[in-house]
């Protein structure tokens, strides 16, 4: 008889997914209350109110909780699902390039609009 494995399996990505799902609901009411009572009037408004550091580390926040909530959902996905080792790799390798691409272009926003 096999053993049935570590009961801890997939606690680690169970811990991301909570936490990071706790965060983007948080920040997301959040955003709808802020806009919903005192919303922005115009582009320079909201270059003013994103200038800010708190407001800008809160979304770097929200951008890093998105892209780690999403690659350990669709590394789940592709490892119970992708059966085939080859277009597993693909996946996993597409999925990460994207992120990673997101994730710098996140970067960039951020680090760009403290003008």
């Amino acid at each position: 008889m096999r053993a049935a494995g570590s009961v801890h399996a997939g606690l680690g990505e169970w811990l991301v997914q909570r936490a990071t799902s706790v965060y983007l609901a948080g920040f997301l009411v959040y955003l709808v209350f802020r806009f919903a009572f005192d919303p922005l009037a115009d582009h320079a408004a909201w270059r003013a109110w994103f200038a800010q550091g708190p407001v800008r580390i809160t979304w770097g926040l929200f951008f890093l909780s998105l892209l780690a909530h999403a690659w350990v959902g669709m590394r789940s996905v592709y490892m119970d699902y992708l059966h085939s080792a080859g277009v597993r790799v693909a996946a996993t390798f597409l999925t990460a390039f994207g992120l990673l691409a997101l994730a710098l272009w996140a970067a960039n926003i951020l680090l760009n609009t403290a003008s």
